[in-house]
């Protein structure tokens, strides 16, 4: 479902053709927390007679709702659809079977909201085991652990000191405020000067810096 197709059903919540329902059904399970991909399944269950949708999908769907008062609204009002033609026909024998798998992997793997949050938890640099540390860091970097060699050992900051050294979309101001604190003016003026040519919307910032940054080397030297 594209996103215009997405704005129409937005503005009517209460008409679903099959292969509305359809979409709706396979955009739902790619964004499942979704609150309104969930609203107009739920409205698109009962627009399309799904089986038992009431006593099967409602109590789920209610708990991603923040006002249950407009689902009940349109719930009351949604138009039942006619489903005549083989396509219709086809599609809705589809959307049943996927619909009967949600609910069997729903009753035999309860919802529990803090295993579904903590899943999501970024790795402890303070807490986590060095090797926990690494794997996630190979992962995001696309190294591959056979590339690294059984024989050398390399350290998580050994990579991470590579990564920056070789990786010039590092150069952010953050990093170049770093460096100030750090009193490597040198440095910082070149990351400043590498901005100034990716963000030149903001070039007067950077030679602003650049300029007060030139001034404290030139006092150093003093």
């Amino acid at each position: 479902m594209d996103k215009s197709a997405f704005n129409i059903k937005l503005a009517n919540l209460c008409g679903y053709s099959m292969m509305d329902k359809s979409d709706i059904q396979y955009e739902k399970n790619r964004y499942p927390y979704c609150a309104l991909l969930q609203m107009m399944d739920i409205l698109s269950d009962k627009a399309t007679g799904t089986s038992q949708w009431k006593e099967r999908f409602l109590p789920k769907a209610t708990l991603y709702m923040l006002d249950n008062s407009r689902l009940s609204y349109c719930l009351e009002h949604v138009a039942l659809t006619e489903i005549n033609t083989p396509a219709d026909l086809k599609a809705k024998e589809q959307v049943e079977q996927a619909k009967s798998q949600e609910f069997v992997s729903s009753e035999s793997d309860s919802f529990d909201v803090m295993k579904e949050i903590n899943s999501y938890q970024e790795v402890s640099f303070k807490t986590a085991p060095k090797s926990v540390i690494l794997s996630k860091f190979l992962e995001s970097g696309n190294y591959k652990p056979e590339e690294l060699g059984q024989a050398e050992a390399v350290s998580v900051e050994e990579l991470g000191k590579k990564s920056i050294s070789a990786d010039d979309s590092l150069d952010t101001e953050t990093l170049a405020l770093v460096l100030e604190k750090q009193q490597k003016y040198d440095k910082a003026i070149s990351v400043y000067e590498k901005l100034i040519a990716k963000y030149p919307e903001k070039s007067s910032t950077f030679a602003i810096r650049i300029s007060e940054l030139k001034m404290k080397l030139e006092n150093n030297k003093k």
